[in-house]
């Protein structure tokens, strides 16, 4: 091929047709940029597809990681909630010295642990750290990952109160009271004595439950952002036909009980000493207005949960969420402890 384009310059300057020449120069000039930027083109798109490939990987080991730790979430919340129903218990002076010398959990409520670490997925990391990489399409799982992110530093803060709050109480104790620390029956007696029934005890307590309710507002946080992360990643991969109250139930998230506009039962409230967080899926092609109780009044709080988006929205378990407005509600939910509703 360039043997002949030679031989063509060649003749237009051998016979003297520098018009028909420089119009060759030109288009072979032409020629050459179009198959550079074709070049280009193709190689870009090349890239880019590596480049998706590679990001639908991350998001992919984003979901295993997520549901592999499925069970380790649900065991931790199980035992958060335990730890505070025994709180309350303690506090009302509803356990007996036999149930107490039965139950070790009784003797460290005031001693948190951080066996919530695992949360820390680095795939997590990974995702946030390469952003820039990923098309407008995965906005809305990016919004997820950086809420479900700063939960964790809230998290994180809690914990570290409840550790200073619990130390404190531990050098104390130990400072004053030479039984706090010793091992025979005599101690052990005292020890279950002081527990169950010292008034200064039951006050502290009663402080460290409030900075406890901090840590259980954060997991149904967590809990609720990592479903919604989950069902956002089926989105993306263009699953269809999901059954969406079937799957969210199968992460271990409970549906919304639908009651009747004229009446919110609100037994439930205040059974727990702090906002739990739950799941909001807008499954419609329209923005949607969703009213909140205010806790022990009878005004709500108006939220707007995008069409197709996800949402998470604070509640004190047994009160209510509304779909419409003041004048024309549509239709009213009691929030259970950690729950979900897919708006249809």
């Amino acid at each position: 091929m360039p043997r002949i384009f030679r031989n063509i310059r060649k003749k237009f300057l051998k016979d003297k047709k520098v018009k028909r020449y420089i119009l060759y120069a030109v288009g072979e000039i032409f020629l050459v940029v179009i198959g550079i930027l074709i070049a280009l083109y193709l190689n870009n798109l090349n890239s880019e597809r590596k480049s998706e490939n590679e990001n639908f990987r991350l998001v992919t080991d984003l979901e295993k990681g997520l549901m592999n730790n499925q069970f380790l979430m649900k065991r931790f919340a199980s035992r958060v909630y335990s730890q505070d129903s025994l709180m309350e218990a303690v506090i009302q002076a509803r356990i007996t010295e036999e149930s107490f010398t039965r139950n070790r959990m009784l003797t460290e409520l005031m001693t948190p642990g951080t066996q919530y670490t695992w949360l820390n997925d680095e795939n997590i990391l990974t995702i946030l750290q390469k952003e820039r990489d990923f098309s407008p399409a995965y906005n809305q799982l990016f919004k997820l990952i950086k809420n479900y992110k700063s939960r964790l530093n809230d998290l994180d803060y809690a914990v570290e109160e409840m550790n200073q709050l619990s130390n404190w109480n531990d050098q104390y104790m130990a400072q004053n009271f030479e039984w706090f620390s010793g091992t025979d029956r005599e101690h052990l007696i005292k020890r279950t004595q002081y527990y169950l029934n010292d008034p200064f005890y039951k006050n502290r307590l009663v402080l460290y439950r409030k900075k406890f309710g901090n840590q259980i507002s954060h997991i149904t946080a967590l809990t609720a952002l990592r479903a919604g992360m989950m069902a956002e990643i089926k989105k993306l991969k263009g699953e269809e036909n999901i059954d969406w109250n079937s799957y969210l139930k199968s992460l271990g998230l409970s549906p919304m009980i639908p009651v009747a506009c004229e009446t919110l039962p609100r037994e439930w409230e205040r059974l727990f000493p702090m906002f739990n967080y739950y799941l909001f899926f807008n499954n419609t092609s329209e923005d949607q207005v969703i009213m909140r109780l205010r806790d022990h009044t009878e005004s709500w709080e108006e939220y707007i949960i995008k069409a197709g988006e996800f949402e998470i929205l604070p509640q004190f378990p047994g009160n209510g969420f509304m779909l419409g407005s003041f004048d024309n509600c549509e239709s009213v939910f009691v929030a259970p402890q950690g729950g979900f509703l897919v708006i249809k």
